[in-house]
């Protein structure tokens, strides 16, 4: 029974196989007779290899009657083979006048890719004019890179005055057709108030489509609209949900703050255990907040076995970054001989580098530490501290 099911299969295909070449001959047979669509359908089929092989040159060959017929999608497909040196040399002069012959037809692509060529000065002079007028022909005709392309042109005032309202408008119109980075621009602008009034709802509202599609900028947002309350209701189970996407991709920010979010609770089961998971992945990236929180973990025995040796060892890496808590973390350290020799001019020397960037608890222990040194030795500290502060400043 299964050989017969075999044997009928393969007479399945052959007849399939039978039937496209019996269409293949006779599309050509019409394009040979002058069937501008059969010489287009040709070159596109030779060019993708759907319904016959990958053959770049013949593909040139019938786009080449096709477009000595006029036909503005063969001259469009021919400039990107010029483009792209597809069975012949790359040629931009030629792929540009292709481009121009269909986009006076009105064909929306060959005019957003002859803007493209205008912007970029190939193939013809750069003239940013030029490609913003083929960009609105485009634009017209909707083809969603033209209305994106000119939302850049009017937000950043590429050879024109910039326009808030008017660069919107064109992201709006390509985010509409689904156009990622174009919803990206457009929540940015809310975002910021750049050219327009600031909207975190309507930036919370655009970020959702690139987010959803993994761009990795627009899931950060996003977490940070749902932990904060920004534009959206607070919501910490979809702020996780969020910064979880975004950490799995390696962001050490994200990473910190699943720690901090496993340590309180927030949206996720309240563990010390997981919160080390996440705080180490974001310190060993060197996330100087999670350097410190790693070090605090280690000190307190929380999810980890209690070591003053690691918890000395991450807050040194954050206090010579300038992170005031590890700072003074670090000072106690020195202070009481835990995890490290005790050394009272290392101590004064970090209380005062954290007292100084407004730690209230190192404000407060400064008169007191300072008191356990002679003169000579503030005089050592403050040397210290001098070094210590120009190593991070840079």
């Amino acid at each position: 029974m299964k050989r017969i099911s075999v044997l009928i299969l393969m007479l399945l295909l052959s007849v399939s196989s039978a039937f496209a070449l019996v269409d293949l001959f006779e599309l050509q047979s019409s394009a040979e007779a002058g069937d501008v669509n059969a010489q287009f359908e040709l070159g596109r089929m030779y060019e993708t290899g759907e319904g016959a092989y990958v053959d770049y040159y013949e593909s040139v060959r019938w786009y080449e009657m096709a477009v000595a017929q006029g036909l503005r999608e063969a001259q469009l497909n021919l400039g990107r083979m010029y483009a792209r040196g597809q069975g012949v040399p790359p040629d931009m002069e030629r792929a540009a006048e292709l481009y121009r012959l269909a986009a006076e037809q009105k064909q929306p692509e060959a005019a957003s890719n002859l803007a493209m060529l205008y912007f970029a000065g190939e193939g013809v002079p750069r003239d940013v004019a030029e490609a913003a007028k083929w960009f609105k022909v485009a634009a017209e005709y909707g083809d969603e890179e033209a209305q994106y392309n000119l939302g850049l042109i009017y937000r950043d005032g590429i050879n024109v005055a910039k326009n808030g309202p008017e660069a919107l408008n064109y992201f709006n119109q390509a985010a509409q057709q689904g156009h990622l980075k174009a919803s990206l621009a457009a929540a940015d602008m809310y975002f910021f108030g750049q050219g327009v009034g600031a909207d975190m709802a309507k930036a919370a509202e655009l970020y959702k489509r690139p987010a959803e599609a993994g761009e990795m900028r627009a899931q950060q947002q996003l977490a940070d609209f749902y932990y904060e309350g920004k534009g959206v209701g607070q919501d910490y189970r979809q702020a996780a949900q969020w910064y979880r996407k975004v950490a799995a991709q390696g962001d050490a920010d994200a990473q910190y703050i699943l720690g901090v979010m496993h340590a309180e609770g927030q949206g996720v089961m309240r563990s010390d255990r997981e919160a080390v998971n996440w705080y180490r992945k974001a310190a060993m990236q060197g996330q100087v907040e999670a350097e410190t929180s790693l070090g605090l973990m280690y000190r307190q025995g929380r999810g980890v076995e209690q070591s003053d040796k690691e918890a000395f060892r991450w807050f040194e890496k954050a206090a010579h970054k300038g992170e005031p808590a590890a700072q003074f973390n670090l000072a106690d350290y020195y202070l009481n001989g835990k995890g490290v020799l005790a050394d009272p001019v290392k101590c004064y020397a970090w209380v005062m580098l954290a007292a100084e960037q407004g730690n209230s608890d190192a404000a407060s222990a400064l008169p007191q530490v300072k008191g356990l040194l002679n003169p000579s030795q503030q005089s050592m500290a403050e040397v210290e501290a001098r070094k210590y502060r120009a190593g991070y400043a840079r």
